[in-house]
């Protein structure tokens, strides 16, 4: 068994990814009602707790992001500090971000099928559009350009939902760390030619990254690579790059104009929008795969990593609480902002209310994604518990009613043992008893049919499905 590391409000798990400022961990919570839930918690690494304007940074990140409610934007709680640490608890997605499913295509030497890529970048580019054109509680726009639209922050789940995260070198109103003039930050593989420039940004150079994405997922290589980062940089300013047909000939050419629009040069020539990039993505998939859906995207990823999905449930079982669980949350820093960018409160707890300190399997867990309804349930969350409703529920064995559609009224079919048979009668030599002339029948009353129910016909009377488990015992 493994034992958890609580931090805040959460129990953390696996640790899931590592960078230079930060690293992200699976972590366990729960809500009022004592549901378990997972969330990822980005814990910052203790040499830059000291510095103030990374500090400032991170609480920009969270702010902006939780100000944010798009069902293709992940979502963040809050950005705290407790047991001396940092760290900001924001949505988990039960998946693979886009640069570990290129890693996969790369090592299978096979470019992601183009609708996919569509569908993935457009679902992108309506996140964008929603930070793009958010407002603040007065209406007032807060002007945000995220300046690091990248593979590895576009996050696909097992059921096909696609996140944009990581909003920490975002640009907005409400950000109090100024970029000077001719500071580069982002990553340059993704950066637009102006933000290589150290110009002055607007939303259209995220349309630049991720026209930089829809090229890398139609090739399974960036357009901008060189040696060393000074030369990247000059390939990224001149906005030079291979045409797509060379490399892969069986990319349609509609998603490569798609591709070179967002990829051009000169902002005015380029998409004005991300919701013009939408637009036109969703028209060519209308066309390329008509019926599309995100379960095919979703089946897709499941089958490209079906042996790490078993190997991340079997690690889940593993762990279990502390022995001392703290009722130390520590200090929410958007909160103590107080202004009225702060978001509402946290809805976790580190401990459910009368259950034991044992970390429940994964198929328990609820993944705490996009809550539009305020009931702690995402359409990842939900369709999982629908499928493990339907699996349980026998069908065959549940009490029916057959609706006779003539009369409009429901006859009971219940599932109570037929009547015994009466033994047979003994037979004698006598002569049998003569047969009964048969019943006159009247004009008056013509005698109703009883339903023949030994054809198909009974399988197109509208029928009624019973619960049985919400019925008391001894109740048919």
């Amino acid at each position: 068994m493994r034992r958890a590391q609580q931090l805040g409000r959460y129990h953390l798990l696996d640790r899931i990814a590592f960078g230079g400022m930060a690293e992200i961990y699976r972590a366990k919570t729960f809500d009022g009602q004592g549901h378990p839930h997972l969330v990822a918690v980005k814990r910052v690494l203790a040499h830059l707790a000291e510095d103030d304007d990374f500090i400032q940074m991170l609480v920009d990140e969270a702010k902006i992001a939780s100000l944010l409610r798009h069902v293709n934007i992940a979502r963040v709680y809050e950005f705290a500090r407790a047991h001396g640490e940092y760290f900001i608890a924001m949505e988990h997605v039960d998946g693979k971000d886009t640069r570990t499913i290129l890693e996969r295509c790369r090592q299978k030497k096979k470019p992601m099928p183009p609708e996919h890529a569509a569908y993935i970048t457009a679902e992108v580019a309506s996140a964008l559009h929603a930070a793009h054109t958010a407002l603040d509680s007065k209406r007032r726009p807060l002007r945000i350009v995220h300046r690091d639209v990248s593979p590895s922050n576009i996050i696909i789940s097992y059921t096909g939902e696609v996140k944009l995260c990581d909003f920490g070198i975002a640009k907005a109103t409400l950000s109090k760390v100024n970029t000077k003039t001719g500071v580069i930050k982002g990553k340059v593989k993704y950066m637009s030619p102006e933000q290589a420039l150290g110009r002055k940004l607007d939303h259209r150079s995220d349309v630049f990254s991720l026209g930089s994405c829809l090229y890398e997922m139609l090739t399974r290589v960036p357009p901008f690579t060189a040696s060393n980062e000074m030369d990247l940089l000059i390939k990224v300013r001149d906005a030079k790059y291979r045409p797509i047909a060379d490399l892969v000939p069986s990319t349609p050419p509609e998603i490569e104009a798609i591709a070179d629009r967002c990829l051009t040069r000169s902002r005015a020539q380029r998409y004005q929008t991300a919701a013009e990039v939408e637009t036109d993505l969703r028209a060519f998939l209308r066309r390329y795969v008509p019926n599309y859906s995100r379960s095919h995207l979703g089946r897709y990823v499941r089958k490209a990593f079906a042996a790490e999905i078993e190997r991340e449930l079997r690690m889940l079982e593993e762990y279990v609480l502390d022995d001392q669980v703290s009722d130390d949350v520590g200090e929410n820093l958007i909160a103590r902002e107080g202004d009225e960018a702060a978001p509402m409160a946290v809805p976790f707890q580190p401990r459910p209310a009368g259950t034991s300190d044992v970390i429940m399997p994964d198929s328990q867990l609820t993944s705490s994604a996009e809550d539009t309804d305020g009931d702690g349930e995402n359409s990842t969350t939900a369709e999982r518990r629908q499928m493990r409703a339907e699996a349980a529920f026998d069908l065959h064995g549940a009490q029916t009613m057959i609706i006779d559609p003539a009369r409009h009224q429901a006859r009971p079919r219940t599932q109570s043992a037929p009547p015994p048979v009466p033994p047979p009668r003994p037979r004698t030599q006598s002569a049998p008893p003569p047969v009964p002339p048969p019943r006159a029948r009247t004009r008056t009353q013509p005698p109703r049919p009883a339903p023949d129910f030994g054809n198909d016909d009974i399988h197109r009377e509208d029928t009624m499905i019973l619960d049985r488990g919400r019925f008391r015992p001894g109740r048919g």
